[in-house]
């Protein structure tokens, strides 16, 4: 897609350059490497096109924000050497509820045996092999982060990195990641919320858009958010798993942005249940 201005960043400030500005000599020369979406929030990378039409584009492996009006989804069949068709697919809901399943069960257990204080313990993470598997598939799917389908096909997924809190990178800005940590803070805001959450002294905050309220599928979440803070009330120890797009805010911090209700757990439970269930319980 052709982008006809960028940001140029650098330490002490932040420019627009219009493709009528740049010239490959000056390029070269000054702008690679420093060029960026021009979306506010963005920090997805540019390239120069010089030519007769000259213009910006995505720079290759760099990817926009979730609401960037010049975000691509990158799908397509392509051959891997060795192997059969990889199949390049975007994140499916199945795949992150999987993985959300995986992250809290990867992060807390109930002590079965003191099931009165219902104690969290930390725990390794697990992958169970399966009976049968073959090897060469176990290696491809850590790789692709995919599934095999009937025809051995392997279906290359985006990665779904999960991180703790505290092990956020820079690295991490622009990207979609699954965030593990523990609730510390509430603010309701209209009909979301900001949630702080921390692990091991560091802390982000959870944050749900513009786009968020707009999106048709995020309407039973609406006014729901009350439920968190009442939560923390009830249990001391609230488990927050989510995947959004890592960002950067104004003082340097970092933000996960959330794009669908379905994509964070609290405790393991869905926030849409979680306040169903308090809703039907203060009616008895």
């Amino acid at each position: 897609m052709r982008i006809p201005s960028a940001r140029y960043i650098t330490e002490d400030d932040i420019k627009i350059i219009t493709i009528k500005e740049i010239t490959k000599k000056k390029y070269e020369a000054i702008y690679k490497g420093n060029l960026y979406c021009p979306t506010d929030h963005c920090m997805a990378k540019l390239s120069y096109c010089s030519g007769p039409k000259a213009h910006y584009k995505t720079w290759r492996h760099s990817n926009h924000s979730s609401n960037c009006i010049y975000r691509l989804e990158r799908t397509g069949r392509k051959f891997v050497l060795g192997h059969k068709n990889v199949i390049t697919m975007n994140i499916s809901n199945e795949r992150k509820y999987n993985a959300l399943t995986r992250a809290y069960k990867s992060m807390v257990q109930l002590d079965s045996d003191d099931t009165e204080h219902n104690k969290l313990k930390p725990i390794a993470n697990q992958s169970p092999k399966k009976e049968g598997e073959i090897k060469d598939q176990t290696v491809q799917m850590k790789l692709f982060g995919g599934e095999l389908n009937d025809g051995d096909e392997q279906l290359k997924g985006k990665k779904l990195l999960s991180k703790f809190v505290n092990a956020i990178s820079s690295t991490d800005i622009g990207q979609v990641r699954l965030i593990k940590g523990f609730v510390k803070d509430v603010e309701l805001i209209d009909s979301v919320a900001e949630i702080i959450v921390g692990y091991e002294d560091e802390d982000i905050k959870i944050v749900f858009e513009e786009s968020f309220k707009k999106e048709p599928l995020n309407k039973s979440y609406l006014d729901k958010f009350w439920a968190i803070k009442e939560l923390l009330t009830i249990q001391k120890v609230v488990v927050f798993n989510g995947v959004g797009e890592i960002r950067e805010d104004q003082l340097g911090k970092y933000e996960l942005s959330v794009s669908l209700g379905s994509d964070i757990r609290l405790n393991g439970e869905d926030l849409y249940n979680i306040a169903r269930s308090m809703m039907l319980s203060s009616a008895h």
